[in-house]
């Protein structure tokens, strides 16, 4: 029995010893339920709130209070009000990873959270509450929004918008005054009062002014290409921009508006497209911006609210409330941003591609090869090439096919012809419609045109050369 017992004792030695349980920081080894109230955006990428803590003492009590306000904006998302929406968390889950946990432990044990918050008052009076073992407050404080979520970009936690496709090609945004508002204004045609003229539109002094501050807002702010209205105006005029746009179809044959002609020429892939309304309230006047973001090629919203300015006695610049407004809405605008790219990276890029047979072609889509006609075919090579299963097919007929919903891979391979190097490249709806048209080609002799008229929307003209103009 002794011999057993000493067995027992040397193998319970040789065992490991484990480490005592890592403490995390307050926030997480011991959670507080607390509340957070919105006051307002206060200057540029902050926002004030109040937000309560517990403690024994007083100082501990709103030292936790300043915790629980970043851990809100990281992992809850701060709370919106009537002159703000709410702001999303920066952080995609409660459940940090391992690394991840590690930085968050010594970001708020170290007391770096305290760099992106201030104390507004003092907590006193009704902002101080006896509870069972000490004392709760509620704290205003002021979040320093912007800096937060760029440090965690930089230090690698979270991902910027700008680099939520990895690498792959961002979608181009153009700003355009909203259809409505110009019809409203008659910035319409002179012959046609159906169609929307935008030079008359900026020559409007508020909405070109509108125009820039938001332009300049996505390029500097949100890091995003821009294509100046404007500009394209200049270049739709010419012969190229015109052919370029020429036959821009929703894929059913249907002609586009000039919008989405303009949009194409300038293969912008989001439109914004704002409407300013002047609004008076007990002799005050404000101005409410109703914004919508649109992706041209699926016509799929990707944003859609209403912000305002606060309302004043006198005529206020309305471009001074429209800065109001975009700090009053934009977290919420650049998170609806991520999660369309967020979704993109699982599902791949939404396409749309048309396909067209020249009249001059011998052939058509109802062409058998192999006893298949050619539009299976295309079908079939879809079906082994998008990333997300399935499309959605149009009325199709034997000279037109239209496909939507194609869901393609964000990455193609290229060899380098000289290097013979395997290149991962980014892929556009003008890169897959390439190969396709490479493949209908290999299977009936007939050169194909590839039109890219955006990232996510491509038409093939069968029979039609590459080197040739359309007719």
């Amino acid at each position: 029995m002794k011999k057993l017992f000493s067995y027992i004792l040397v193998a319970c030695m040789a065992l490991p010893v484990f480490a005592a349980k890592e403490k995390h920081a307050a926030v997480f080894e011991d959670p507080q339920a607390y509340s957070c109230v919105f006051i307002n955006v206060a200057t540029a990428g902050t926002k004030n709130v109040k937000v309560s803590g517990e403690a024994k003492k007083k100082d501990a009590a709103i030292e936790r209070a300043g915790m629980n306000a970043i851990h809100a904006a990281i992992f809850q998302g701060l709370p919106g009000g009537s002159n703000g929406q709410p702001t999303p968390a920066l952080y995609p889950s409660t459940q940090p990873s391992a690394d991840h946990m590690k930085y968050f432990d010594d970001f708020f044990n170290s007391g770096q959270y305290t760099n992106y918050i201030t104390q507004v008052a003092n907590p006193s009076g009704k902002d101080m509450t006896e509870i069972k073992g000490g004392l709760r407050v509620k704290v205003e404080i002021q979040v320093m929004f912007d800096k937060l979520r760029s440090d965690l970009v930089a230090a690698g936690i979270i991902k910027g918008i700008a680099d939520a496709l990895e690498g792959a090609k961002n979608p181009t945004i153009m700003i355009f005054p909203d259809d409505d508002w110009c019809k409203a204004n008659k910035y319409v045609m002179d012959d046609d009062p159906k169609t929307v003229d935008y030079d008359k539109a900026l020559a409007d002094v508020n909405m070109k002014d509108l125009i820039n501050e938001f332009d300049n807002f996505m390029r500097t702010v949100a890091n995003f290409p821009t294509e100046r209205l404007d500009a394209t105006l200049k270049d739709y005029r010419n012969e190229k921009a015109w052919a370029a746009a020429d036959e821009m179809d929703d894929g059913e044959g249907n002609a586009g508006g000039a919008r989405e002609m303009l949009a194409s020429a300038a293969s912008a892939d989001i439109v914004i497209a704002f409407y300013p309304e002047t609004r008076m309230d007990a002799g005050k006047q404000y101005v409410v911006f109703r914004i919508s973001a649109i992706d041209v090629s699926t016509n799929k919203s990707v944003y859609s609210m209403s912000a305002q300015g606060t309302a004043t006695y006198g005529s206020g610049q309305m471009v001074n409330q429209l800065k109001e407004a975009i700090l009053n809405v934009k977290d919420e605008f650049l998170s609806s941003l991520q999660s369309t790219f967020n979704d993109m990276q699982k599902k791949g890029r939404e396409v749309r591609i048309t396909l067209k047979r020249k009249e001059s072609c011998p052939i058509n889509f109802a062409k058998r090869y192999d006893g298949v006609p050619l539009s299976e075919w295309i079908e079939d090579w879809l079906q082994t090439k998008v990333q997300t299963p399935g499309f959605t097919a149009g009325k199709n007929t034997a000279n037109k096919l239209s496909y939507k919903q194609i869901f393609i891979p964000l990455f193609k391979e290229k060899t380098n012809h000289i290097t013979g190097e395997v290149l991962r490249q980014s892929q556009s709806a003008g890169d897959f419609a390439n190969e396709l048209a490479d493949f209908i080609t290999e299977q009936t002799g007939q050169p194909c045109r590839v039109d890219a008229r955006s990232i996510g929307y491509a038409v093939i003209t069968l029979g039609q050369d590459d080197s040739l103009s359309d007719e």
